[in-house]
């Protein structure tokens, strides 16, 4: 955690961004030995289990338009995690206009995917990006020269926003894209 994760700043930043609860970056949150999965349920979360052990899928239903409405109360790998946008606004490495700038950048790539996937036919705004952009390459597909147009376009289009997460926001390789 980093020493000012609390910082105005930083609040703002979460706040402008979501992409670590809105299913763009990660498909599922680990749950920790130190949280509760039925505490956590009453809190709205889905808990699922899986031979890896329990997870809440995203996109993060606590997500809302101004952040994180159990944040008092998130998980701990929620409270663990922070982007490299904060630790480079933690280390002054860059300015917190410069950060939202960033956001801004992801957010607009973002945009780009979901109009792509919604031209593919992949309209689950209620699931991940990775589990969104499996379903639109799984088969039997469309073999029409307009589908495997919007497949390449969908390709290419997340294949951006994953380099500019990686280069800007993942601060480890995705694993899984479990966080």
């Amino acid at each position: 955690m980093i020493p000012d994760a609390n910082s105005d700043a930083a609040q703002r930043l979460c706040a402008a961004c979501g992409m670590c609860c809105n299913g763009v970056m990660f498909t599922a949150m680990q749950l920790q030995p130190t949280d509760s999965a039925r505490q956590l349920t009453a809190l709205g979360l889905k808990v699922k289990r899986r031979k890896s052990g329990e997870h809440c899928p995203q996109p993060c239903p606590a997500l809302t338009t101004t952040g994180c409405s159990i944040y008092a109360a998130r998980p701990a790998r929620c409270r663990m995690f922070d982007c490299r946008q904060l630790l480079e606004l933690a280390a002054g490495r860059i300015k917190e206009n410069d950060a939202l700038a960033r956001i801004e950048e992801a957010q607009a790539l973002v945009l780009q995917v979901r109009e792509r996937f919604l031209a593919a036919g992949e309209d689950r705004e209620n699931k991940a990006f990775a589990t969104r952009y499996a379903a639109v390459f799984t088969e039997p597909w469309d073999d029409t020269p307009e589908a495997i147009r919007h497949r390449e376009l969908v390709k290419e289009a997340m294949q951006a926003l994953e380099m500019f997460l990686t280069l800007h926001f993942r601060t480890e390789p995705a694993s899984g894209s479990t966080f």
